[in-house]
């Protein structure tokens, strides 16, 4: 798992810790210290996806910036070696 994949499993992850506080917002409300874990969770979703985001476009930009490969180099069969 690479940087990047980690980076969006801890997206998922967030997002649905996130959607699970929100529902037991509108159900119940929130104490004081648990508004506080929602409000840094969901500073760290949006630190998290900042993140992501750069990473995404620093890697499309190091695609972009290399060189095209030429074409592959075909092998061609050997000539036969004759005796005469």
């Amino acid at each position: 798992m690479n940087y990047t994949e980690a980076l969006e499993r801890k997206s998922e992850m967030l997002k649905k810790n996130v959607e699970n506080w929100i529902l037991k917002e509108n159900r119940s409300g929130l104490s004081q210290q648990e508004a506080f874990i929602y409000r840094n969770m969901i500073k760290e979703l949006h630190q998290n996806k900042h993140e992501l985001h750069t990473i995404r476009e620093e890697e499309w930009h190091s695609e972009i910036s290399e060189p095209a490969h030429s074409e592959p180099a075909t092998l061609t069969a050997a000539k036969p070696y004759s005796m005469s």
